[in-house]
């Protein structure tokens, strides 16, 4: 069965997790034969993130592809500006042909980044634009798009009569005030929609708390959206221990473990965008600005909404799987 071989792929991972030590992992360096040289600063470099890994294989094979030569670093954790800020300076000193950034939401890196293109570097920005400064070619997931499809998708799951609580990490995210707002906007279109929003601030235990005293409300929700994978597995835990069948768990991502509870049946959709695109499309439009200096200003990649029923379609299993090479 693919779960079970995968969710060994996953333990394995998890084992060279806590074997690693420092701020940070250097994923990738390979030698380029022409000159051409990529530097790749991811959000996170950890092991345990199928999303920056598949990130990091797509910006990978870009290069392979170009036969440009890459390095690709990132901070363990996604919040640790300070780390990510050092990263771009040591790129900054060793001048690559480009830089390829997904940046934590921090003014600071913002100003790292902006150096470094005012330096004359090439820069790309992927996942999400800075916080601020005039906008370098950015490939971007489109938050917004992907928080209307969970929006539609609870309207579709309810019958068109939506009453939704919106669990989120912090207030200030810039990536769950997209998804929030395109939720919000998708559920405000059915007469009766309504949402509520709460804040876990990443934490599983919280996210728990919160999903336990709206279980207790005298007339809950009848769908949770959790807009990151923390939320989403404290919100699980608490509507799994109450036996709540009838309140339908949209979440965000494809980790093992979201992936198992979309397969148990606790998971009604995840909403999947696609890390591997993006990162090769970053590497490109980089590369592309190298020999061309005509890489569209912005591109977006998609995300698509995974169910039960459709999680073991070929094209599917590639975005859930993204290290079995699509068998």
């Amino acid at each position: 069965m693919h779960n079970h071989k995968f969710a060994w792929a996953s333990i394995l991972l998890l084992a060279a997790a806590a074997l690693c030590a420092g701020l940070y992992i250097k994923l990738y360096a390979s030698a380029g034969s022409d000159g051409r040289s990529v530097s790749v600063v991811l959000k996170s470099s950890s092991v345990r993130s199928n999303f920056w890994q598949a990130v990091s294989a797509g910006a990978a094979a870009a290069a392979k592809e170009a036969g440009a030569a890459i390095d690709i670093q990132g901070p363990l954790e996604e919040t640790d500006a300070d780390t990510q800020v050092r990263l771009l300076q040591d790129a900054l000193a060793t001048r690559p042909s480009s830089v390829v950034v997904a940046p934590v939401d921090d003014p600071r890196v913002s100003k790292a980044v902006l150096a470094i293109r005012d330096a004359g570097i090439r820069v790309v920005v992927i996942d999400m634009p800075l916080q601020s400064g005039k906008a370098p070619v950015s490939v971007l997931n489109d938050h917004r798009e992907a928080g209307r499809q969970a929006g539609q998708t609870a309207a579709e799951l309810t019958g068109g009569r939506p009453n939704v609580a919106i669990v989120s990490d912090f207030e200030r995210s810039r990536v769950s005030g997209e998804r929030k707002a395109g939720v919000e906007e998708a559920v405000g279109a059915y007469p009766g929609g309504t949402t509520q929003i709460y804040y876990c601030e990443d934490s599983e235990d919280k996210a728990y708390d919160i999903m336990r005293a709206v279980l207790d409300m005298p007339e809950p929700p009848n769908v949770v959206v959790a807009l990151n994978e923390t939320a989403a597995l404290g919100a699980a835990r608490a509507i799994g221990e109450a036996g709540e069948q009838r309140i339908k768990l949209i979440g965000f991502d494809s980790s093992i473990y979201e992936i198992r509870l979309l397969e148990d049946g606790v998971m009604s959709a995840l909403i999947v965008q696609k890390p591997f695109n993006m990162g090769y499309l970053g590497v490109k439009a980089a590369l592309k600005r190298a020999e061309l200096r005509g890489a569209r200003r912005v591109s977006y990649t998609d995300s698509i909404v995974v169910t039960k029923s459709n999680m073991y379609a070929p094209e599917n299993q590639k975005l859930l799987f993204p290290f079995d090479g699509g068998s």
